[in-house]
């Protein structure tokens, strides 16, 4: 069913990961009126030297 893709840095430890993937389920399964085991989030990770922001690569500032 829905599928949600969450992209950014890698500076979030494992806990924060775990209760940011619960609480958007939860979300996600009330908007759409669906059993929270429908919903699948995808969390991909990237170095700070492989985002750029205003110009810059996060790992520059």
């Amino acid at each position: 069913m829905p599928v949600i893709q969450i992209a950014g840095n890698n500076n979030i430890s494992i806990e924060n990961k775990r209760e940011m993937v619960k609480k958007v389920s939860e979300v996600v399964a009330e908007a759409y009126g669906l059993p929270i085991e429908t919903i699948t989030v995808l969390v991909t990770g990237f170095e700070p030297d492989d985002i750029g922001a205003g110009g810059e690569l996060l790992s520059d500032r």
